[in-house]
């Protein structure tokens, strides 16, 4: 995660979490810094039902690009970690090996009862 990211509020972060989120669905490119009123409009829209972009976008002129263009450079720099959090994949937890063999073991005697 970035700093600038990490330097965000919990609501914030929430709204740019929800940019990413709906990225997909509204077809926005989440690998730039620059997006559109409408753009966070439709996001806006989608998150609580309202069209109104957060006062710490808008009314921030250094993130101003142009007329109805801001910059949140948080989003692209975040899309960076996964979402599903950090790799915790055991290194002992090869498929194959033992310790899977003995977890298969354990969840086929749970599923038949044994």
């Amino acid at each position: 995660m970035n700093e600038a990211y990490n330097n965000l509020t919990n609501r914030q972060r929430i709204y740019v979490d929800a940019v990413r989120e709906h990225a997909d669905d509204l077809n926005i490119d989440t690998t730039k810094d620059d997006f559109s009123r409408a753009e966070l409009r439709q996001v806006s829209l989608k998150m609580k039902g309202k069209i109104w972009i957060p006062n710490w976008i808008t009314h921030d002129q250094s993130r101003r690009v142009a007329r109805g263009v801001f910059s949140i450079p948080e989003i692209p720099s975040h899309t960076s970690v996964s979402v599903n959090g950090p790799d915790t994949t055991d290194a002992l937890s090869v498929p194959g090996d033992a310790v899977d063999a003995d977890a298969e073991r354990i969840a086929e005697e749970i599923l038949v009862g044994s």
